[in-house]
């Protein structure tokens, strides 16, 4: 971030070092701890809505993968389906 070998001694480079920091978002969130939601809730294209209160218990009555799931809850994004899935 510094042409400056030592630049960690200087209190204002890593000031603005920090400031940088702050202002440059990585896109990456934080990982999700699936033990502290409540369940999934699952809402298909006729809106109906499907709580679980385990991801396990999804997996197995939606017949998708864990992974799979995971991955749209943390993208916020839909099935090829139509189906949305997001912690409660």
């Amino acid at each position: 971030m510094t042409s400056e070998s030592g630049w960690m001694n200087f209190p204002e480079i890593v000031k603005e070092v920090q400031k940088i920091r702050a202002a440059i978002s990585d896109g990456r969130a934080s990982p999700m701890n699936y033990h502290d939601a409540n369940g999934i809730k699952v809402i298909d294209q006729e809106s109906n809505v499907r709580k679980y209160s385990t991801i396990n218990e999804c997996v197995i009555n939606e017949k998708l993968c864990r992974a799979t799931i995971m991955k749209h809850i943390k993208n916020r994004s839909k099935a090829k389906d139509g189906r949305t899935f997001s912690t409660f």
